[in-house]
């Protein structure tokens, strides 16, 4: 093997190994702008000692009084990846149209869907160094660090989530909410292929005969003795995280406006079922607005869909109790 073939794969994988220490690192804000660069890093450093040792060219034709230049990622990708509907391509092409973007949209958590795409070109990267050079990842990095470390709660880190919407600029939201559109619309066109483009992130629980056969084990404590309940405080932002306005735009999204919800709407239900003193559902910082919870939420969308008429069935419960109240 030519010494720059070998040195530019052993920059790949350098590149490699930081994008997955970066990406296993919750903690790090820049995380996702860090890993989008370092793996296309890497892809771009694999594919041209790919084109070395099968004897092609990486550089474009020198033009005079200029320096000289090394292909791109995207003709590098070309060149090994002639299908316009390969799946590896595509991903490694996403995951760079995201690395453009993502460094001036400052976006500070990586959304479940982009999680999907990263753990995909994961695999891909692995499987391609194995087989163009026969390197095995395994005997750099321990195979735990392939699956990708994320949070329990993917919705938390969704942009319907109404926390996470506050935490960045509408221009930020939009272009995320295109950029989901498009890799759902490949992922669906790919067909059986699409897991080498995307791998959806799920968290699932199930209750199996079995524990080897379960993802967590629940136990009744160490040796089978009655083990403690702890109540952890939790922030109210993540168990209630919705505003009244909020509230009303998740309702009517869910709904589709049919029937329409609006805050008085919302304000009769308060009185109606009592909703203020009940800490499932609604909290009270002392120093703002109310906030309420996802269980709220579906509670109200569930009503409304069962009965067409309980909004308005509700007003008038609420109009009685007010001329109650006004009566004593």
């Amino acid at each position: 093997m030519r010494r720059l073939t070998k040195n530019l794969i052993d920059s790949s994988i350098e590149a490699f190994i930081l994008a997955l220490e970066t990406i296993n690192r919750p903690s790090v804000r820049y995380r996702l702008e860090a890993f989008c660069f370092l793996f296309c890093n890497a892809w771009e450093l694999l594919i041209k000692a790919k084109l070395l040792d099968e004897g092609q060219k990486i550089f474009y034709k020198k033009k005079r009084k200029q320096p000289r230049r090394s292909l791109s990622l995207d003709d590098c990708l070309n060149r090994i990846y002639t299908s316009e509907n390969n799946p590896i391509k595509l991903n490694v092409l996403k995951i760079h149209e995201l690395r453009n973007n993502a460094m001036h949209l400052l976006i500070p958590f990586v959304p479940p869907y982009v999680m999907g795409l990263f753990q995909a070109g994961v695999l891909n990267y692995s499987q391609a160094l194995q087989e163009w050079f026969g390197i095995s990842l395994s005997q750099r990095v321990p195979l735990g660090m392939m699956t990708l470390v994320y949070d329990f709660d993917p919705k938390q880190h969704s942009l319907e989530y109404a926390r996470m919407r506050r935490r960045i600029p509408a221009g930020t939201v939009r272009w995320l909410t295109d950029f989901q559109k498009t890799i759902q619309n490949q992922a669906t066109s790919l067909g059986e292929a699409q897991r080498q483009f995307y791998i959806p992130i799920d968290f699932k629980l199930a209750i199996v005969k079995k524990p080897g056969k379960a993802d967590i084990v629940l136990s009744s404590g160490i040796e089978g003795k009655e083990a403690l309940i702890l109540e952890v405080p939790k922030d109210p932002n993540v168990t209630h995280p919705y505003r009244q306005t909020e509230l009303v735009q998740m309702v009517n999204q869910k709904l589709g406006g049919n029937p329409p919800f609006n805050a008085f709407d919302f304000q009769c239900i308060k009185k109606v079922y009592n909703v203020s003193s009940k800490v499932e559902l609604c909290y009270l910082p002392k120093f703002s607005s109310p906030q309420y919870s996802e269980k709220l939420l579906d509670w109200i969308v569930k009503q409304a869909t069962k009965n067409p008429n309980f909004f308005a069935q509700t007003r008038r419960k609420a109009n009685v109790r007010y001329k109650q109240a006004k009566a004593q």
